[in-house]
């Protein structure tokens, strides 16, 4: 994440943050090592093979997967600099295939066991890490400016300064997790877990709806990094969300009119309770639509605590209403908590994008037909 503006902006030799993102994986990998040691070790070694039937070739597959996913992700974000906005998508979607490709020979051959399926998931993460690196080391040095950016800080440094910016960012994801967690966890806690489950369809089913305006959301880490032109900048974001409000409100319209003969179908209408907890979704998930676009103009400004910011008061209004709804409501009061904390959410980060760009509230949130063309 924290790559993609100074690459954007010439500040940093493509080069040079290749160099740091590779010393990165490095230290991850050691890591790794250093934990598959640990693991190693008799005492953890036996309640790992004991209860969860690993053995030294589980070990290194998972130690590789974890460091395909890093360098997948880091690769993902070099390509998305260089205008590949979709190739981390493709990526992803062949890697996906080729896995269900493989485990489909498997169980048809009678070879399929935890071993096997764990291999081949990183099998097939790894050489998708691999070909996106290729990819990246093909593109990315062709994009040195003609004028070459100033030194910097060394390959350490940068490595530092990448670590600092990403972890402010992604800790607006872990936040996130959390709300979902601490939602489920005070469910469990006072309804049991037939409730929780009733909240995770209900959960699932609505933020389905965010995969609209997550679709656009790597156009504007990539829009907004480029700093040359403000105006047309802050313009390309303010049309992404208002498409992004009008195309999750329209998509919630047909789900929650659908809701009920859909989860009808689901396990013969097991799952018909979780209906008014959809419904009580449905307006947070709407209006924090603006806020998962520009989630993504914060990072390409190279302002991820204006995401952690946001995330952070989401959670704590999230919590304080589910303490005071859960308890008489079970997963609606869960539900209508977290719409709540959505909404507050998204509000403060169209707040601050308004502060920062001067945009007019109409301009944010009232969609126009000019939106829809090319």
């Amino acid at each position: 994440l924290a790559a993609v503006p100074p690459l954007r902006r010439g500040e940093v030799a493509p080069r040079r943050m290749l160099a740091a993102q590779y010393l990165w994986l490095l230290a991850v990998a050691a890591v790794l090592v250093a934990a598959a040691v640990a693991a190693r070790q008799p005492e953890p070694w036996r309640e790992l093979s004991a209860r969860l039937g690993w053995g030294t070739t589980t070990l290194a597959a998972a130690a590789v997967t974890i460091l395909a996913l890093v360098a997948f992700e880091v690769h993902t974000y070099d390509l998305l600099v260089a205008g590949r906005l979709v190739a981390g998508t493709l990526a992803g979607a062949l890697r996906a295939t080729a896995h269900l490709a493989i485990l489909a020979v498997l169980a048809a051959g009678g070879w399929l066991n935890l071993a096997a399926a764990i291999v081949s998931f990183a099998a097939v993460h790894a050489a998708a890490a691999i070909v996106l690196g290729v990819a990246a080391w093909r593109i990315l040095p062709r994009m040195e400016q003609p004028v070459a950016p100033p030194q910097g800080p060394s390959t350490v440094r940068l490595v530092g300064r990448c670590l600092r910016l990403g972890w402010i960012g992604q800790l607006s994801a872990v936040m996130y997790l959390l709300l979902l967690r601490a939602n489920q966890g005070f469910l469990e806690y006072g309804h049991g877990a037939a409730a929780v489950g009733i909240f995770s369809v209900a959960v699932w089913a609505g933020e389905m709806l965010w995969l609209l305006p997550e679709a656009i959301n790597p156009l504007l880490i990539h829009s907004s990094a480029d700093d040359r032109d403000p105006a047309a900048r802050d313009a390309v974001a303010a049309r992404a969300t208002r498409l992004a409000l009008v195309l999750t409100a329209a998509g919630a319209l047909i789900l929650g009119v659908g809701a009920r003969p859909l989860f009808s179908l689901l396990l013969s209408g097991a799952y018909l309770d979780a209906v008014p907890a959809l419904l009580a979704l449905l307006p947070g998930t709407i209006l924090f639509a603006p806020g998962v676009v520009l989630a993504g103009d914060f990072i390409g400004r190279g302002q991820p605590a204006w995401n952690t910011q946001a995330s952070v008061l989401t959670v704590a209004v999230n919590v304080a209403l589910c303490v005071a709804w859960i308890p008489p409501h079970g997963a609606v009061g869960a539900a209508w908590a977290s719409s709540i904390a959505y909404g507050l959410g998204s509000f403060v980060m169209l707040a601050r994008f308004r502060r920062a760009t001067g945009t007019p509230w109409r301009d944010l949130l009232v969609a126009r037909a000019s939106d829809f063309r090319r």
